[in-house]
């Protein structure tokens, strides 16, 4: 049995002798297969590979509307390029990486218009440039600071540092031209930056292509660029190309783009770019499709401000393509794009004609030669002849005609009240007065000899609580229009034209009330029926000096404005058809700072969640940031549910002013604030604020009506009124509380509910606020480049 037993074991020994060597073989051929399934399962991709899966995420967000307005998927790139960057300290391309975090929370910010995303944006570039300045994007990003800082955070002074950084460590680098002409802008607005030079600022030229190489010590010089305060920096031929198609594009998105394409940033940014790629070479094939696309963009601005000026420079480019490129297949149709400006927008049909007969005569056989002789037709009034009346004809007519646009009042107190009517050109007119008779109101009439009135107003109003009764329209036997005003009594009346803008106004007394003297205006006593010519428009218009244009002679300008979101918290304000004050208030409030942001203004909030803050808490906030305007936003009701309409109210507390005081003061180049002056005009500055108020809501309610109505909104235009609001007793600057509509009324509580519509009511807020700071500053200097008065503010 021993004998046995030591054989088995003989056997057993022998048997794993010969199964070891292929056991050890599968054992590490199993540990090879679990370390490279486990090694090419958890390690992440390589730099390069995870570095260009990142940035073409960029240009996919950018190309997506509905993911690219979202806040959480630029955050996320922003931290997976800082990710890249820290992660592969030996990776040669990491300024890119950093750069492109910094660009990824640029995008944000001006999709987001918070301060808080630009200063991080602004960190991240200036950490690339501290980090690598030898890297060829030092010099990319410092610019970039620069004018981030310039345009978000109005910090002028830091911006000029990060330029004078630019001049001396990269003075062969490729951003020294546009570095040249952004500190010329920031020093010629030291001043006091308007809203167009605060777009200017942010809309500067962008470097589209970033060289995504390893960094190089040193960096190739370009082609310097000279430059001057109006020519912009030429762009590299390798890059005119890509910059067209990207240029057109971005020009079909923004015309399908139903909120910006009545913006007048976008399309300043569009003319500017085509411009430059047009003077860059104009020998290139593409540079006449460039100066037309120019001029279109000019055109496309213009039909949204309906400034004349703006007309102009579009009717300017159109010709200049054809002077210079007269062979050009678009030739002709720059030719018939001027002639419609000159025909319908500017009311010179003789020089439309002109140009018609231009097309006519060096192009018979161009693709706009059909319709160059139909518009001739059409406007020359053979159509007529041959057929009736012909409607293209009375079109082209009512285009020439001046317009009354807008019609509004303000009650005084209870025996005055002020019309005014807001005109597209100058007109001549005359007045005359029926006294009151039994059963009768007093009516004044307002006979226009060639002008037309606008849809809005010619339905006519009712009024309560006023002077004035009722304004009805009707037209004229002989042409043009008539206005009839009803009025409980009338005892004088004057009337005046100005020119800044084009408007009648029309001051009504009744009683022992005088009426407020107005250097060369029409006055008259009631004394019967009688008719009362009164003076003809003219281009300079009627404008009288007095202490209430204070802004103005003390050269003052708006930096930061109070918003006030009317109600909140515990107090819910007014509450009808499903519609909530203090929510709707916010809502528009926040939009309206936003959108004041990004044209380079300072905003401060009264509230931005939904808490109650007591009124005088309101004003004493404002006091305190020192605001220069204050905006107060509230939505009405009323116990008539037929009653609508939007209004725009300012505190009357005034006596009358000593004009004497501060007549002579012309302070153009100081720097001083409106809520600067309060101890130094204690004894005016009552009257001056007032005044000051009610030019303020005149603005604001002419642009919010005009806003509305671009975006197709039917609302009723109440006028701007003066009323002992609590809310804007304390306020130590112009101050206007605006009512966005009547949530009694139906029909405007579905609006207000619209969040398009209190969208809209946003953008006339802030257009009113622009044209307002926009007019001081036209007055403080003429060397101010602003835009123009009207509803093209932004």
């Amino acid at each position: 049995m021993a004998g046995k037993s030591k054989q088995h074991k003989q056997t057993d020994k022998a048997l794993v002798r010969r199964l070891a060597p292929p056991l050890a073989f599968l054992l590490a051929l199993c540990l090879l297969v679990i370390c490279c399934y486990d090694a090419g399962y958890s390690a992440l991709p390589p730099t390069e590979k995870r570095y260009a899966a990142a940035k073409a995420d960029i240009a996919n967000l950018k190309l997506d509307d509905k993911k690219g307005n979202l806040r959480e998927p630029w955050e996320k790139l922003a931290t997976e390029f800082r990710a890249i960057y820290d992660t592969d300290p030996a990776w040669p391309n990491r300024p890119a990486a950093l750069f492109r975090a910094a660009e990824s929370l640029e995008e944000l910010a001006k999709r987001s218009f918070a301060k808080a995303d630009a200063r991080k944006a602004i960190e991240c570039y200036e950490s690339l440039a501290l980090r690598h300045a030898d890297s060829r994007l030092a010099d990319d990003a410092l610019f970039r600071a620069a004018r981030m800082r310039a345009a978000w955070l109005k910090d002028d002074k830091g911006a000029l540092a990060l330029l004078t950084r630019i001049k001396s460590q990269y003075p062969k680098g490729d951003m020294l031209p546009e570095a040249l002409a952004l500190e010329k802008a920031l020093k010629a607005s030291a001043s006091g930056r308007t809203a167009p030079e605060a777009r200017q600022v942010a809309a500067a030229d962008r470097k589209e292509a970033v060289e995504d190489q390893p960094a190089a010590p040193e960096k190739s010089s370009s082609p310097q660029v000279s430059v001057q305060p109006a020519v912009s920096p030429a762009v590299p031929e390798g890059q005119l190309l890509p910059r067209y198609r990207a240029a057109k594009a971005r020009m079909e998105a923004l015309r399908a783009d139903k909120v910006k394409s009545c913006w007048r940033q976008p399309w300043e940014e569009l003319q500017t770019e085509f411009q430059r790629i047009y003077e860059s070479r104009k020998d290139w094939a593409v540079a006449p499709g460039a100066l037309f696309r120019s001029a279109a963009s000019q055109e496309a601005l213009a039909d949204c401000s309906h400034l004349p000026s703006d007309y102009r420079r579009a009717l300017e480019l159109y010709l200049a393509l054809t002077r210079e490129f007269p062979k050009s297949a678009l030739a002709d149709d720059a030719l018939l794009c001027a002639a419609r400006i000159q025909g319908t927008r500017l009311g010179k049909t003789g020089e439309g004609l002109a140009l018609l007969d231009e097309i006519l005569a060096d192009y018979p056989r161009g693709d706009m030669a059909a319709e160059a002789r139909t518009l001739r037709a059409q406007w020359s009034g053979t159509l007529a002849a041959a057929g009736g009346a012909d409607s293209g004809s009375r079109a082209a007519e009512r285009h020439e005609t001046p317009e009354v646009q807008v019609l509004s009042w303000d009650s005084l107190n209870k025996n005055s009240v002020e019309i005014v009517l807001e005109m597209s050109g100058p007109t001549r007119y005359s007045t005359r007065l029926v006294k009151a008779r039994k059963g009768a109101p007093a009516r004044l009439y307002l006979d226009l000899e060639n002008a037309a009135v606008v849809s809005d107003v010619r339905k006519g109003v009712t009024v309560r609580g006023s002077l004035l009764q009722a304004v009805r329209v009707r037209d004229r036997k002989e042409g043009g229009a008539s206005l009839q005003f009803d009025f409980r009594e009338v005892r004088r009346f004057d009337a005046r034209i100005e020119d800044d803008p084009c408007r009648i106004v029309l001051s009504v007394a009744a009683g022992k009330t005088p009426l407020p003297r107005k250097a060369g205006a029409a006055a008259a006593f009631a004394a019967g029926e009688e008719d009362t010519p009164a003076p003809r428009a003219s281009k300079t218009g009627i404008r009288s000096r007095q202490v209430s244009d204070m802004a103005s002679q003390l050269g003052l300008t708006v930096h930061t404005v109070f918003i006030d979101a009317g109600h909140g918290g515990r107090d819910p304000g007014t509450s009808h058809n499903k519609v909530l004050e203090r929510l709707v208030t916010l809502d528009v409030a926040m939009t309206l700072g936003r959108l004041l942001e990004a044209n380079g203004l300072e905003v401060v909030y009264s509230r931005t969640r939904d808490t109650a803050v007591s009124l005088s808490e309101r004003t004493r906030r404002a006091n305190a940031a020192r605001a220069d305007l204050f905006v107060s936003v509230h939505v009405n009701a009323s116990e008539d549910p037929r009653v609508s309409g939007v209004e725009t109210y300012y505190l009357d507390l005034a006596s009358n002013p000593q004009a004497a005081r501060v007549a002579a003061l012309e302070n153009a180049g100081s720097d001083r604030r409106l809520g600067d002056m309060q101890n130094m005009l204690a004894d005016v500055m009552l009257n001056a604020r007032v005044e000051e108020s009610r030019r303020l809501a005149g603005d604001i309610q002419r642009l919010s009506m005009f806003r509305l109505k671009r975006r197709e909104f039917t609302v009723r235009n109440n006028g701007v009124k003066a009323a002992p609001f609590h809310v804007l007793l304390g306020a130590q600057m112009p101050a206007v509380l605006v009512e966005l509509g009547y949530c009694t009324n139906p029909a405007e509580a579905r609006n207000l509910a619209d969040p398009k519509y209190r969208h809209a009511l946003a953008e006339g807020l802030a257009e009113g606020i622009l044209a307002y700071k926009d007019r001081l500053l036209k007055r403080q200097t003429a060397q101010n480049s602003l835009t123009p008065n009207g509803p093209g503010a932004m």
